[in-house]
C-alpha cells in the first residue's frame, strides 16, 4: 500500500524477483482499477520478473483480492502480492477500501511503500496508513538518489514497526534487504562497503573479488570500480 507515485507496481516486481531467488512462486495481483495503464504496467513489469499476475479488470478490487487467493491455491501459488490503488493524497476512500480488502484476505504482511526522498511527507504517510491498517513493515523506496536515508529513522520513529526493504534502483534487481546499522553508516557519509560488496559478489567472478577487495583494502577503490558494478 502507499501513495501514487511511490513506486508500489515496480516494487511489487522487485519484491517477485527476491522471492523467486528464496524458491518462493508469487503472484502478482492487480488491484489498483483506477489508475489508467495500472494493469497493463503490472503485467509489464510481472512479465520482467517472470512473475504471473492475476487480474479482473474493473472488478471491485476486494473482489479481487479474494478470488486471487483461490486462484492461487488452486495453482500452486506460495505467495501472494496485492498492488493496491495509491492516491495523490490519503483519503477516507482509499483507506477504506484497503481495510475491506485487509479484513476480507487477513493478509500475512501489510508492506507500505514510501519514497524516501519526500522527507516530512514520508513521516506523515507512515503514521496515517499505520494508524488505519496497523502495517506490519516497510519498503523505503529511492534510497539510490541524495537523500542519505534520515527519512528512514523517522519512519520507523513514528510507526514503530520494521523497514524490511530498501529500493536502490531502477533495475528489479535493486530490493535489498534493509540494514539499520548500514543505513547509520549511510546517514553519517561513511558510504555502504559492505552493500558494494554484496553486490560485487553477484556481479564479479572470484578472481576479480579478490581484486576489489584488496583495492579495497588499500584504498585504492575509485569511480572505475564502482562504474564496473
Amino acid at each position: 500500500c502507499g501513495l501514487q507515485g511511490a513506486g508500489k507496481t515496480t516494487h511489487t516486481a522487485k519484491l517477485a524477483k527476491y522471492l523467486k531467488k528464496q524458491n518462493r512462486r508469487p503472484l502478482l495481483v492487480a488491484c489498483d482499477i483506477y489508475r489508467p495503464a495500472a494493469i497493463d504496467q503490472l503485467k509489464v513489469v510481472g512479465a520482467s520478473v517472470d512473475a504471473h499476475v492475476f487480474e479482473m479488470g474493473q472488478t471491485n478490487p476486494v473482489k479481487i483480492a479474494k478470488e486471487s487467493i483461490k486462484y492461487a491455491k488452486d495453482n500452486g501459488f506460495d505467495v501472494v502480492i496485492l498492488d493496491t490503488a495509491g492516491r495523490l493524497h490519503i483519503d477516507e476512500d482509499l483507506m477504506n477500501e484497503l481495510k475491506d480488502i485487509k479484513a476480507e484476505v487477513q493478509p500475512n504482511e501489510i508492506l507500505l511503500v514510501v519514497d524516501s526522498m519526500t522527507g516530512q511527507d514520508a513521516v506523515n504517510v507512515a503514521k496515517s496508513f499505520n494508524d488505519m491498517l496497523d502495517i506490519t513493515g516497510v519498503i523505503l523506496t529511492k534510497l539510490d538518489g541524495d537523500t542519505r536515508g534520515g527519512a528512514a529513522l523517522s519512519v520507523l520513529s513514528v510507526t514503530g514497526k520494521p523497514i524490511k526493504f530498501a529500493g536502490v534502483g531502477e533495475k528489479t534487481d535493486d530490493l535489498e534487504q534493509f540494514h539499520p546499522n548500514r543505513m547509520a553508516d549511510r546517514i553519517l557519509g561513511m558510504g555502504d562497503v559492505l552493500s558494494l560488496i554484496e553486490k560485487a559478489k553477484i556481479n564479479v567472478d572470484e578472481k576479480e573479488q579478490e581484486k576489489l577487495a584488496k583495492r579495497l583494502q588499500e584504498n585504492k577503490f575509485d569511480m572505475n570500480d564502482l562504474y564496473a558494478q
